[in-house]
């Protein structure tokens, strides 16, 4: 019996009572993570369960398949010189090409398969969009996480930049870029990067000033840890999410912006197939009844973009609990 006032002194646990609790904790982290298993099978399931967003989930994988696969899956080269005759200009779909291979959706102006044009320049448009969306988000995230940690002027100086960034249309910007350092893959890639890194300084801004006044950075900062590290290790696995979501949007709108450029001739050079330029070079021949050579390029370039952003808009709606 212990005395008023005093603290109850409790008796070591014996070496079986350890072991029991030990097993009842692992017993209970295993529910725990089944339970954790089967809720986000249950999410998965319900981000699937309507149509539109399967319909849009399976195009986007058949673009994704036809654009890595294209030089295995399409009929022709249709950028190979020895292949390409002008005697198949302007064919209907359906018809046969000099060589024997059928034209499925025609062939433009240069006697090249549309559908062999349209796999290869989705390819170049996938490419271009993926790796400007890449560098856009590791600027936009290092710019971010600097002026939400640090705050103050920092924070002030970098903001006032995306905000010009911001106030000027993207296709201008890009068309300026253009112009200054030519035609190229690489270049409408570095174009794009500029034109969209402030849409993602600003979102991970957003969110890492959140994080930046919880008690674990708190506690980070008050063990002495460096700003790096804290940056690093804390502060932007906390802040990323958001931009899964703006990564899959912005993507979208890249290949939008790309084949516009390509479309107005400052985009990826004439040797290079992108969906922007097969439009472009069928555009002459819509009044003179060969509308496919435009057509079937636009309603890939729609499916594309319209699919990756219903999938990304079902996917914000998954990843955020706020919205029902």
């Amino acid at each position: 019996f212990e005395p008023h006032c005093r603290y109850f002194v409790c008796c070591a646990r014996s070496s079986c009572e350890a072991a029991r609790g030990a097993r009842m904790k692992k017993i209970q982290n295993i529910f725990t993570a089944e339970g954790e298993t089967e809720r986000n099978g249950l999410d998965l399931l319900r981000y699937f369960s309507q149509p539109i967003t399967f319909v849009s989930g399976v195009l986007l994988l058949l673009v994704v398949l036809c654009a890595t696969f294209a030089p295995i899956i399409a009929p022709t080269d249709p950028y190979d010189l020895s292949v390409v005759s002008i005697l198949d200009g302007r064919l209907a779909p359906g018809e046969q090409m000099f060589d024997g291979t059928v034209a499925w959706l025609g062939t433009d102006g240069a006697g090249r398969d549309v559908l062999s044009a349209i796999l290869f320049g989705l390819r170049t448009s996938l490419i271009v969009a993926v790796c400007s969306a890449f560098i856009a988000l590791i600027i936009g995230l290092l710019v971010g996480l600097i002026a939400a940690y640090f705050g103050g002027k920092t924070d002030a100086f970098l903001m006032r930049i995306v905000d010009i960034q911001l106030s000027f249309p993207a296709i201008l910007v890009a068309l300026v870029l253009l112009a200054l350092l030519g035609k190229g893959i690489d270049k409408v890639i570095i174009a794009l990067a500029i034109v969209q890194w402030a849409i993602y300084a600003r979102t991970v801004r957003a969110s890492a000033i959140v994080e930046r006044r919880k008690e674990y950075i708190e506690a980070a900062t008050s063990l002495g840890l460096s700003s790096f590290r804290i940056i690093w290790r804390h502060l932007m696995p906390n802040s990323i999410s958001p931009l899964i979501v703006l990564a899959t949007l912005q993507t979208a709108h890249s290949i939008s912006i790309e084949a516009t450029l390509s479309f107005l001739g400052v985009g990826v050079p004439i040797t290079e197939p992108s969906l922007g330029s097969l439009i472009s070079n069928g555009f002459d021949y819509i009044l003179s009844g060969a509308y496919w050579i435009t057509f079937f390029p636009g309603i890939m370039l729609l499916a594309t973009v319209a699919s990756i952003n219903i999938v990304g808009d079902r996917l914000r709606v998954l990843l955020n609990p706020k919205i029902s």
